[in-house]
């Protein structure tokens, strides 16, 4: 554990790198913001300003004396009529046009501020979207799915929270600072009074502040634990629901809710008696100025009472300020989480994809001496991945690959998409090393369908058109007939518009990898790679699948993985892993 002042600085440095991080998105537009905020403190303070010649007028005459008088004075002579009704009426018309100028500029600073913080907020959510994306493979794969949600959705929000705050601190110092003067101007020694006892009551907010950065990062892991039983109950509620098992999800589900409930209610309470100690604190110190205006400085009753009012509208933004600290150093632990996990993925970048559509490669491909060992993942099995492979497969071919679980199937069809590089070795596509633009170039020209296709929670359509974009109808259906899967489709009462739900559950197994399938044709892709990508459709019709693609006449290269000898028995050639080596 870190000693208090440690603390205390690695706090202090979080914030301040929080507020950096901020301003350095905001770049040239503080300038525009920092001017609206002094514009309407500005205006905010001459509007109590027209106060003291308003309190004059209506209290008459002996009410005010010094400067008060003589600017009320200045003011009333602007006007012909002498009498105090008129002479009220003009100083509230005044008054009235000064705050619609104050709600026009209001506006237009908070409408600016909104997008500041909006914008920083997105900023950061997509900056890690892009980070994940050109995130090498091996990497991703190890990445919890819940912490990820997480950030992109508590985390993130909770520092948008907190730019939100920022900028509310902004404009209320901004007000404070223009009632500050106000004060000054009216009673010097009264304001040093309150500045002292307000800098008192700053000083014992200090402890307040650390317990709410110590709650707020109990919370941001309370709120990924619960993020994390979510996903997990999703995930596997089917299986759940199968055995009888879905008591101890909801168990676990409700442990964890309750951690992060009572910690919600630890800060909610905590925040609620530090106001109540700060609307204490006000009371006393408007009491205390009382005193010493009215029995040692001798104030007149229009100063006294316009000090008494200004200092009451300085009690909202201390509160809003005070609140405002409590939930930034609040949320702090989450922006450490974000930074976290993009530094993370920045220092495991690949290659940068091209800006434009990389080109489509064709021809022999060549493995060469290649080794790929798995044993630096945590509970990897140390002889998982291959050993020593050469092998040709030629442009065109119909390649079966099989072996037992374990035997370095997967690991080969890993590498021979560009997901790993080679540990050693070489893979070669057309003579060229798929490695930087060749490898993107590579990967625009591969389909890949899985034993278990990913499908959005969206029609058939969208779908098939993730693939390519501007494919035609005919091209869809021609795709899905290729698959076997017009029929299926054209049963559909909506057709192509049917909704295949989340990952494909409002369909069968076979059903999505016909999809599946048809998406990865619809590509045109130069290799077509298999992995038991029709095991879950029925013998015939798999087998009536993999004829069409083995004769049609501009098959691409196709390369499936599969256990089924009636399958296997349609491939040109067999290459058989064990161990790592194949055959």
């Amino acid at each position: 554990t870190l000693p208090p002042a440690a603390m205390s600085a690695a706090r202090l440095g979080s914030l301040r790198e929080f507020v950096g991080d901020f301003i350095g998105y905001m770049g040239s537009r503080a300038w525009g913001a920092g001017a609206l905020l002094i514009l309407g403190a500005l205006v905010e303070g001459i509007g109590l300003l027209l106060l003291l010649p308003i309190l004059s007028v209506v209290l008459g005459a002996g009410s005010s004396s010094g400067w008060i008088a003589d600017f009320t004075g200045r003011l009333v002579a602007l006007i012909p009529a002498s009498t105090p009704f008129w002479q009220l009426a003009f100083l509230l018309a005044l008054f009235a046009a000064l705050l619609a100028v104050r709600a026009l500029i209001m506006i237009r600073r908070d409408v600016t501020l909104a997008r500041l913080q909006i914008g920083f907020v997105e900023s950061h959510r997509l900056r890690i979207i892009r980070l994940i994306a050109n995130t090498r493979w091996d990497v991703i794969s190890r990445l919890r799915h819940g912490r990820v949600t997480h950030v992109l959705g508590g985390d993130i929000q909770a520092c948008g929270d907190a730019a939100y705050l920022v900028l509310q601190c902004a404009v209320n110092i901004a007000m404070l600072a223009g009632q500050t003067l106000l004060v000054l101007f009216l009673s010097p020694a009264l304001a040093l009074v309150v500045v002292a006892l307000l800098a008192a009551g700053a000083l014992a907010l200090r402890p307040v502040l650390r317990r709410a950065r110590a709650l707020g990062a109990q919370l941001t892991e309370s709120n990924l634990a619960l993020v994390t039983s979510t996903t997990q109950f999703l995930g596997g509620l089917k299986l759940a629901l199968s055995q009888n098992l879905q008591k101890g999800f909801v168990a676990e589900f409700e442990e964890t809710l309750g951690h992060a409930g009572s910690r919600r209610v630890e800060f909610t309470r905590q925040r609620t008696r530090a106001q109540l100690a700060l609307t204490a604190t006000a009371a006393l110190v408007a009491g205390i100025a009382m005193l010493v205006g009215v029995s040692l400085l001798d104030a007149s009753p229009t100063a006294l009472i316009a000090f008494l009012f200004v200092l009451a509208r300085m009690n909202g933004p201390v509160m809003v300020i005070q609140n405002a600290s409590q939930t930034i150093f609040h949320s702090l632990p989450a922006y450490r989480k974000v930074n976290e996990l993009e530094a993370e993925l920045g220092r495991e970048q690949g290659s940068e994809p091209p800006r434009s559509p990389a080109g489509r490669i064709a021809g022999d491909i060549a493995f060469t001496n290649v080794s790929f060992a798995h044993a630096d993942d945590v509970g990897a099995d140390p002889a998982a991945g291959v050993r020593n492979l050469d092998l040709l497969i030629r442009q065109g071919s119909f390649v079966g690959v099989t072996g037992p679980s374990g035997a370095g199937k997967t690991t080969f069809a890993d590498l021979l998409v560009g997901l790993y590089p080679p540990q050693a070795g070489a893979i070669r596509v057309a003579g060229e090393p798929i490695e930087g633009e060749h490898l993107h170039a590579w990967r625009a020209s591969i389909s890949y369908v899985s034993q278990d296709p990913f499908l959005f929670h969206d029609t058939i359509r969208r779908n098939l058109l993730w693939a390519r974009p501007e494919a035609s109808e005919e091209a869809l259906w021609a795709a899905l007939r290729q698959a076997g899967a017009e029929t299926l489709v054209g049963r559909m009462p909506l057709g192509l518009d049917t909704l295949v739900g989340e990952r494909g559950t409002l369909i069968s197994g076979g059903e999505r990898q016909r999809i599946a399938l048809a998406r990865a044709l619809l590509r045109q892709p130069s290799l077509l790679l298999l992995d038991e990508a029709t095991n879950a459709i029925d013998v015939e019709g798999e087998r009536a699948i993999l004829m069409g693609l083995r004769d049609a006449a501009d098959r691409p290269t196709i390369v499936m993985i599969a256990h089924r000898e009636a399958s296997l028995e349609l491939c040109e050639r067999l290459i058989r892993f064990n161990g790592g080596s194949a055959e």
